[in-house]
């Protein structure tokens, strides 16, 4: 394995995005205590876990196959689930890139958005810290797919992406940092992450999917994810939020359950009809909740966006 795969992870307790080391107790999930930092608000697990202890992690087939609670039940299923996102999220980046250019995804899984970009037209690459994920991206695409940052080639990107990467990572700020180093002027990062800011988040973090400890490390406000972005030296930095997901009366939160898990794992039988259920149901408790509770915010997931400077 190179050191540099995870070469900015630490057991330190300080914060991982601005070093403070006074934070506040919030709230306890699968036995791993989250804080918030008091300097910058970003809640983290605490303490990070050690370099070694995240990379045998990746390298354990259970994450991308095994109990839903440490990772994917089957990650191969999930593909039917995840190609819609990555087809809209590409076709913003377009909007930036209509003659297309050269792509890394970092945390490229097995290649799913990538093959979609590749069809697309772009250059791709990828880094992939799971070996067997990048050995099965590597055979889907024929396009360099590595293990490190470290093992790329020297070449600059048009594009990088880190599709709900950010918060595995021990410390993100450097992370950003080192890939905004392989943009070219001007060139574009696009990443998502769960929305710390929902109102599950906010009521129900014992419940709530989008916090994964000890896979899931780091948990971002639309607030705390721009400040990261700047302090990474990032400009021109967009967010926004997608992925409605309404609370639900709960006589109608008990029903949709089976099916919002069945279409998060890509195992939901007769795929069209309960997406179509799925959607009229978010679309109703969208009204619902702006008769009942207009203030909460009712968006999964945050889509950020910034530039290289020139």
């Amino acid at each position: 394995m190179s050191e540099q795969r995870f070469s900015n992870a630490s057991s330190a307790t300080g914060c991982p995005i601005c070093g403070c080391s006074v934070s506040i107790p919030a709230f306890i999930k699968s036995g791993y205590k989250i804080v918030r930092c008091t300097a910058c608000s970003t809640l983290h697990v605490s303490p990070i876990p050690s370099d070694e202890v995240l990379q045998a992690r990746y390298q354990d087939p259970s994450y991308f196959s095994g109990p839903e609670k440490q990772g994917y039940c089957n990650y191969a299923d999930m593909k039917k689930a995840l190609v819609p996102h990555f087809k809209r999220r590409l076709r913003a980046i377009n909007n930036y890139f209509p003659s297309r250019g050269h792509l890394l995804d970092f945390g490229c899984a097995a290649g799913y958005f990538l093959e979609v970009a590749q069809a697309d037209g772009w250059q791709v690459a990828g880094v992939e810290l799971a070996q067997e994920m990048a050995r099965q991206a590597l055979q889907r695409l024929g396009e360099p797919i590595v293990t490190s940052i470290g093992d790329l080639a020297g070449d600059s990107f048009d594009v990088i992406t880190l599709w709900e990467v950010i918060e595995h990572l021990p410390r993100p700020l450097t992370e950003l940092r080192r890939l905004r180093e392989r943009l070219r002027p001007g060139g574009l990062l696009m990443l998502s992450t769960p929305n710390t800011g929902h109102w599950q988040a906010q009521r129900e973090p014992e419940a709530w999917g989008g916090c994964r400890p000890p896979w899931h490390l780091i948990f971002f406000t639309a607030h705390t994810l721009e400040d990261t972005l700047q302090r990474a030296g990032f400009e021109h930095i967009n967010i926004r939020r997608v992925s409605l997901l309404p609370p639900l009366p709960s006589w109608l939160r008990d029903i949709a359950a089976p099916l919002e898990r069945g279409l998060a794992t890509g195992r939901a039988r007769a795929w069209p009809l309960a997406l179509f259920t799925w959607r009229v149901i978010r679309v109703f408790g969208w009204g619902w909740q702006r008769l009942f509770q207009p203030r909460v915010d009712v968006f999964a997931t945050l889509e950020a966006v910034g530039f290289q400077p020139l």
